[in-house]
């Protein structure tokens, strides 16, 4: 905790300067549109916030959240301008984010720091809506490469990480995982995950698919 907290004043700043490009991709991949509930899962500072809060407009819902309360605290100063922004203080691992409140979310290098991954990408199938999509980027750090040993051992000192691959337990709960590009080494992805069928009233939708 006093880590990421440290972190929200130091390097998340410098990362939020050159989060432009991705943020960008995220956007244009879920094909937000006006009055959609859109979840945004470890959002560190909130980065992200200012283009939820455009492309869902007004009428739609931004909830974003985080487990460090430095994060959330920086979070929270950045999206007090829109009355439809909620930022959270939660763990992803053990938070009910309301079941099938959410047509999107988004987790921008935010699975493979949580401890229990596949809670939180259970719980993140939950919160959206039969027809939801979540945008993901992250590290495979399950994968054992000369790029992903330091950064392994970094994940398990610092954040619990116990092994879990985010594109193998993304397929264990959704009913589509496509790479968006795909990235030389695979030690880092960036992937669409689609939920068609709610598992608990086992009703399907038609598959969403973003315009262009």
């Amino acid at each position: 905790m006093q880590l990421w907290d440290f972190a929200a004043l130091t390097y998340y700043r410098v990362l939020d300067r050159f989060s432009g490009t991705l943020n960008r991709l995220a956007i244009d991949e879920l094909g937000l549109e006006p009055g959609e509930a859109v979840l945004d899962i470890g959002c560190g500072t909130g980065a992200l916030i200012p283009a939820l809060a455009e492309a869902v407009g007004p009428q739609g819902r931004v909830v974003a959240m985080d487990f460090s309360p430095r994060m959330v605290d920086v979070a929270r100063k950045r999206a007090a301008r829109w009355q439809n922004v909620e930022v959270r203080l939660a763990d992803a691992c053990d938070t009910n984010h309301g079941a099938g409140e959410f047509d999107a979310a988004v987790a921008l290098g935010a699975f493979s720091a949580m401890p229990d991954m596949r809670h939180a990408i259970a719980n993140a199938a939950d919160a959206l809506r039969p027809g939801g999509r979540l945008f993901v980027f992250d590290v495979r750090l399950a994968k054992k490469t000369r790029t992903t040993r330091f950064l392994r051992a970094a994940y398990r000192r610092i954040a619990g990480f116990g092994g879990a691959d985010v594109v193998t337990e993304l397929r264990e709960v959704f009913d589509e995982v496509e790479p968006v590009f795909r990235i030389e080494g695979e030690t880092t992805t960036v992937v669409m995950a689609r939920k068609f069928r709610d598992r608990a009233t086992d009703s399907a939708c038609t598959p969403f698919r973003p315009a262009g």
